[in-house]
């Protein structure tokens, strides 16, 4: 039996509220302004001073525990109450009763709120219609009145209150549902468009990719045999440029598949994704040399001996700048030097692409076929937002220190215990 009249376990280990602890000293002295104001009727009758004051004294200390434990307050209230009026019948400990019934309705269990609404109610009416028949009319409902006051109106405010807080944690909970739903829908549409942007981009560029795999191998192996017969020169450039183009299509196939395995994870990420890596610039630029020697352009290098330590996105972002630039060098620029650099220091990783100015009429006499390749200005657009989602900086234009030079600049942060090697 006692076990429902003590909160679960958990909630005894909680605190005293200091609102509670405040709200019993304020009774006590208020009780007591009242015994020395107003004598005996308020505080009893002729009476020992601990008499009077030792129920009080026991409704403050039950009022301290009103929120956290309010069918015991409730209860030793009630029984205090019930003894100081048979005794000497004062009215003060009554005002400090009313708050416990308020508290119990408020804090209680949902069945302890049903009970003191029903319970009120009836101890009203029957106390009313016992002293309107046994005893005067008049007094009697004046006595159901000052019942009804003390009993009925702190368990219907409480009521009152307690049905605006469930509303109002309803509505809470309500909106919190919408907002997961919203989440959760938004997250339905992301998965499905990438979902249709990994199958077009197999169905479409892969297969083109392949296709150009597999031709350029063929071609590649028809020309190795010719080789064979009428002893050709191993330095070919026909040869060479079908290795590059098999290289190329095969390494973009490669990444188109990890694009696709990455666009279909439920995470945002595979596990098996190869990302690029800073120590791989070097591959990356010995890669592009057969094409910069047939554009009669030389490539030289200043990277680190040691790169240092960054995020898995701040090193995909400088790889693929890097990359993007020199696609740009080899598309536009005009024979000469091109210089690539990587610097680390002040917390920053800088890297840049100097190369010579494009040729004068290069994109005016394009044919159809390589308006198609150099595209509409995307890459630095893209370089651009690359930089800036990791929170760096782009810019690209003609070097104000160097005429006649293009310079491709992009500063990113690197993290604050990394290593700069």
């Amino acid at each position: 039996m006692w076990s429902r009249l003590l909160p679960p376990t958990h909630a005894r280990r909680v605190p005293l509220p200091l609102r509670d602890l405040r709200l019993a000293v304020g009774f006590l002295a208020g009780c007591l302004i009242l015994y020395v104001v107003g004598g005996p009727p308020v505080m009893g009758g002729d009476i020992p001073v601990w008499q009077a004051v030792l129920p009080v004294l026991v409704l403050c200390t039950a009022t301290a525990f009103r929120s956290t434990l309010p069918v015991a307050a409730l209860v030793v209230g009630t029984l205090t109450v019930a003894v100081q009026m048979t005794a000497d019948g004062a009215l003060a400990p009554l005002f400090v009763f009313t708050d416990l019934l308020y508290a119990a309705a408020l804090y209680g269990a949902p069945w302890l709120c049903r009970v003191l609404q029903s319970g009120s109610v009836a101890v009203t009416l029957v106390t009313t219609v016992a002293l309107v028949v046994l005893d005067n009319r008049a007094q009697g409902v004046t006595t159901g009145v000052i019942i009804a006051v003390l009993l009925v109106s702190p368990v219907w405010t409480a009521v009152l209150i307690r049905n605006h807080k469930e509303r109002a944690d309803a509505e809470r909970q309500r909106a919190a549902q919408i907002d997961r739903l919203a989440e959760l829908d938004r997250k339905t549409a992301l998965q499905t468009e990438r979902t249709r942007m990994a199958r077009e981009l197999h169905d479409l560029v892969a297969n083109h990719l392949s296709a150009i795999a597999i031709h350029s191998s063929a071609v590649l192996s028809l020309t190795e045999a010719r080789q064979g017969k009428d002893g050709a020169a191993e330095d070919d450039p026909v040869r060479q440029a079908l290795s590059v183009i098999r290289e190329n299509s095969v390494q973009g196939l490669a990444e188109m598949r990890r694009m696709v395995v990455l666009l279909r994870s439920d995470r945002g990420e595979a596990d098996d994704w190869d990302r690029p890596q800073l120590n791989a610039l070097e591959a990356l630029v010995e890669q592009a040399r057969p094409a910069a020697d047939a554009a009669a352009l030389t490539l030289h290098t200043a990277f680190p001996e040691r790169f240092p330590e960054v995020t898995s996105v701040i090193e995909v972002t400088a790889y693929r700048i890097v990359q993007e630039a020199l696609t740009n060098v080899l598309k536009h620029a005009s024979a000469g030097q091109v210089q690539i650099r990587c610097e680390t220091g002040g917390g920053q990783l800088t890297l840049s692409v100097d190369s010579p100015l494009a040729r004068p009429g290069g994109r005016a006499g394009q044919r159809p076929l390589e308006q198609l390749i150099t595209g509409a200005g995307t890459g630095l657009t893209g370089m651009s937002e690359r930089a800036a989602l990791v929170g760096g900086s782009f810019d690209a234009g003609p070097d104000p220190t160097a005429p006649g030079r293009w310079r491709v600049r992009a500063v990113l942060p690197l993290p604050r215990n990394g290593s700069t090697g």
